[in-house]
């Protein structure tokens, strides 16, 4: 038969087992770390304005001349280009049976809008938070001084920006602005999308 004390003893030893089978989890499992509790919120970046760029203009100030050179039949057109005279006057030439002589209209049209398309665009990182609370306040605070401000969620940081503008002239003006308004001393970056 089994000794008592080898009784005794297997009988701690499970006690002993079950025991930490069931304290254990409770004190090794604490709360979650709050970098896992993250909630991705960007609040919505400010309207864009809208670049227009013209469409290419067909070619239309081709004059159609009929020929009959040697080796060609004389139903064949070729095309010749005739120079513009102006840059708002157009002239067009409106091919006729080769009985009637071409009819010549005369049209002026408007100078066409320039514009420029900017490659990089700049914005003002005013400040860098842990709490998504205080970037929104700071946001709104912004905001409600006529910026336009938003902010996005990086690696459970919370980045607080103003613009985005086509100078990087005017959003440094724009960081003076608000070191002297708010005393928030911003950088100027390049705007990135992502």
């Amino acid at each position: 038969m089994i000794d008592r004390t080898i009784t005794y003893r297997l009988i701690g030893a499970s006690i002993m087992v079950l025991s930490a089978a069931i304290v254990l989890p409770l004190i090794l499992d604490g709360e979650r770390p709050a970098e896992l509790d993250i909630e991705v919120q960007v609040t919505t970046p400010p309207a864009f304005p809208i670049v227009e760029i013209a469409p290419v203009q067909p070619i239309d100030s081709l004059s159609v001349k009929s020929s009959s050179p040697e080796g060609k039949s004389p139903n064949e057109i070729s095309l010749i280009p005739v120079p513009r005279p102006a840059n708002d006057v157009k002239t067009i030439v409106k091919a006729e049976p080769a009985a009637t002589k071409p009819e010549v209209k005369t049209v002026t049209k408007e100078p066409e809008k320039q514009t420029t398309i900017a490659a990089d665009r700049w914005v003002v990182q005013i400040a860098t938070f842990k709490s998504r609370d205080n970037a929104t306040r700071l946001v709104e605070k912004l905001k409600g001084a006529k910026y336009d401000a938003y902010s996005t969620t990086t690696s459970s940081l919370h980045k607080v920006y103003v613009g985005p503008e086509f100078k990087r002239d005017t959003s440094e003006k724009i960081r003076n602005d608000i070191k002297k308004k708010f005393n928030l001393a911003g950088i100027v970056v390049k705007f990135s999308v992502n």
